[in-house]
């Protein structure tokens, strides 16, 4: 099975921006900003010239990356025009993101968890449902599917989830019975 490559799920496959983690607090007197990585392992922030920060009414506004560096559990990022804690502090719980086309391409046995977003579900070969969104939780990820009776959260893991095929645009899964289902409608 193909491994998933971002944890953000937040919006549609089409969308035009993708959000790499958000600002969680300022870090010093000089305006650098603690920011919490959606995807751990990546090292993309690192690589960044600028950035795109979106608040919670979904305005974006573009900075420059000064510099960006890891430290324990999260990053330190500091970006052109933010010099003060004051100004840090302004931007505290915006998403970090980036447009979608400036995203590595996943490697050829990942996937990004976004991409399965409308994806039909099959089981041996015949559709059996949709994947409607993705569920982030600490230990997992899951698709959350509507099916024929009802919906039910599908961990990306096996035995349920076999493989995950966005070119072929197709989820695979194995036996779902052990999983519960919330009805439809009623």
């Amino acid at each position: 099975m193909s491994s998933p490559r971002d944890r953000d799920a937040s919006a549609a496959p089409d969308s035009e921006w993708v959000a790499l983690g958000v600002v969680t607090r300022p870090h010093g007197v000089r305006g650098e900003l603690r920011v919490h990585a959606f995807n751990a392992d990546s090292e993309l922030l690192a690589s960044l010239r600028t950035v795109h920060l979106r608040d919670a009414a979904g305005a974006l506004r573009e900075y420059k990356v000064r510099s960006a560096r890891r430290a324990p559990k999260t990053w330190l990022m500091f970006l052109a025009g933010i010099d003060t804690v004051e100004a840090a502090e302004t931007l505290r719980d915006q998403e970090l993101c980036i447009a979608r086309e400036h995203m590595p391409p996943p490697d050829p046995d990942e996937f990004y968890l976004r991409d399965a977003i409308g994806l039909p579900v099959k089981r041996a070969g015949e559709i059996i449902g949709e994947v409607l969104e993705v569920m982030l939780y600490p230990s997992m990820e899951c698709f959350r599917c509507r099916f024929e009776d009802g919906i039910r959260e599908v961990p990306v893991m096996r035995p349920w989830v076999e493989g995950v095929d966005v070119e072929a645009g197709e989820v695979r899964v194995g036996d779902l019975d052990d999983l519960p289902v919330e009805k439809l409608g009623g």
